[in-house]
């Protein structure tokens, strides 16, 4: 099996593109998640001859390539705003943009979102996920409504993908929040999506984000089915927040994810999402080590 190891721009620590991928390059990372803001782009040169360039500096590495579309300042497929949601399209198609300038394998999706308003207070014996006492909170139907906006929305965001050859993957959001529902959460979220886009559809894993189901990440993988799911973000925390800790420093059961991977043959992707250059290296070290000691 060829194990592939890559590793996720963080924009806040690392918003120049070209540094970001000299850093990948230097410490041996063989795939590249680039993401797109128009705030770090300001002047859209990525989308342009600047993002053909840096594709091709990234392929010259060998090194695969997927975007994470935009998702800061409110961007939200699930807004009944309709200011809000011609701004969200057009910071997807932007990035869209930019990921066929790099050649991008697929581009990572959020989809949306619901303010409470409020904050609710913990399950006394924590037996219930955050999410889903927000859900409840919500009620059935406000939660249908926002489901069905966003996969409505992601279907046309595929499509306009699909006739630039691109691959569009919603990615799993996490459920820690109290006072915010998020959809897709949980690998049932996923699957609903797929009945209502076709069973094509694929998913980009995020490790941190499922720890919030209550899943370990090898039940939540094996509930999507490894074969739909296209690449992965690989960070760990300690159950509370989506911490984005290195690899080993927090709760999830990721040793086990790691031998089921090489046991069964999983073949996606794996992308370390973390912070710094130091947590990086201590990521990926680990995951070679967990592999070696697998093999």
């Amino acid at each position: 099996m060829s194990l592939v190891i890559g590793a996720v721009q963080e924009k806040r620590v690392f918003p120049d593109h070209l540094a970001f991928l000299d850093l990948a390059v230097s410490l041996g990372f063989t795939w590249v998640e680039f993401k797109y803001e128009a705030r770090i782009d300001p002047d859209g040169m990525l989308r342009k001859e600047a993002g053909t360039h840096l594709g091709k500096l990234a392929q010259s590495q060998n090194l695969a390539i997927s975007v994470h579309a935009a998702f800061d300042n409110g961007i939200n497929l699930g807004s009944t705003d309709k200011n809000l949601l011609r701004e969200t399209r057009q910071r997807i198609r932007e990035s869209l943009e930019f990921a066929e300038r790099v050649n991008a394998r697929y581009v990572t999706i959020h989809g949306g979102f619901f303010e409470l308003g409020y904050t609710l207070e913990p399950d006394d014996q924590n037996a219930v996920p955050p999410f889903q006492l927000v859900r409840e909170e919500m009620g059935s139907k406000a939660f249908e409504s926002l489901k069905e906006r966003i996969i409505n929305e992601l279907g046309t965001i595929r499509e306009y993908a699909r006739k630039r050859g691109i691959v569009v993957a919603p990615e799993n959001l996490h459920g820690f929040s109290y006072d915010r529902t998020r959809f897709p959460v949980t690998p049932d979220d996923f699957h609903a999506c797929r009945r209502a886009l076709g069973d094509d559809l694929l998913l980009v894993y995020d490790a941190g984000h499922a720890h919030s189901t209550g899943l370990s990440a090898s039940e939540f993988v094996s509930a999507i089915g490894p074969s739909n799911i296209v690449g992965s973000h690989i960070h760990d925390n300690d159950g509370s927040d989506d911490q984005h800790l290195p690899v080993g420093k927090g709760g999830i059961a990721l040793q086990e994810f790691f031998m089921n991977y090489s046991q069964k043959g999983w073949s996606f992707p794996l992308n370390v999402e973390v912070r710094s250059k130091e947590h990086f290296i201590q990521s990926k070290q680990s995951i070679s080590d967990s592999f070696a000691n697998n093999d």
